[in-house]
C-alpha cells in the first residue's frame, strides 16, 4: 500500500514531537524533583544537549543582531540584492535547525546505544536519498 507524502510527513513530525516532548518531560521532572543523577549527567546526552542549546542560543543572538541591523540601516535600491541576502540568511538558519534535529534524532540515540558509524552512515544515506526522491515526487506532482 503506497503511503502519501502527507502521511509520511505527519508521521515523521509526530515522531519528532513525541521524542522531543519525552526528553523535555524527563529533564523537567528531574529538575523539579531535585534528582541526584539526572539524564543530563550522561556524557553523550549532555554533550548533545549543550551543543544544541549553544547552537540555538547562537541563532537567537544572531537573529537579534540581524534585526537590529535591519532596523538601523536603510536599504539601498539594488536589483535583487535584498532578496538574495534574505534567502541566504534563511538558508543558514534552516541548515542549522536541520543539523540540530539530525543531532537530536539520529546522533544522540546512536551515541547512547553505541551504534557503529557504518550503520549510521548507511541509514543517513538511505534517509537522504528518500528525502530527495520525495522532494522530486512533490515537484513532479505539482507540475
Amino acid at each position: 500500500m503506497p503511503i502519501s507524502f502527507r502521511e509520511l510527513f505527519v508521521t515523521f513530525a509526530l515522531i519528532g514531537v513525541f521524542v522531543y516532548a519525552g526528553m523535555s518531560f524527563i529533564i523537567n521532572t528531574q529538575t523539579d524533583n531535585d534528582a541526584d543523577e539526572t539524564i543530563l549527567a550522561n556524557e553523550y546526552i549532555n554533550r548533545t544537549f549543550v551543543a544544541t542549546n549553544s547552537s540555538l542560543s547562537g541563532f537567537r543572538s544572531q537573529t537579534q543582531g540581524e534585526k537590529d541591523t535591519f532596523e538601523i540601516e536603510n536599504p539601498e535600491p539594488a536589483f535583487g540584492a535584498l532578496i538574495i541576502f534574505a534567502i541566504i540568511g534563511v538558508g543558514k538558519t534552516l541548515t542549522g535547525m536541520t543539523m540540530g534535529l539530525y543531532n537530536i534524532l539520529i546522533v544522540l540515540p546512536a551515541s547512547v546505544l553505541n551504534v557503529p558509524r557504518v550503520v549510521i552512515g548507511v541509514l543517513t544515506s538511505i534517509l537522504t536519498v528518500s528525502l530527495i526522491l520525495l522532494i522530486w515526487r512533490v515537484y513532479r506532482a505539482g507540475a
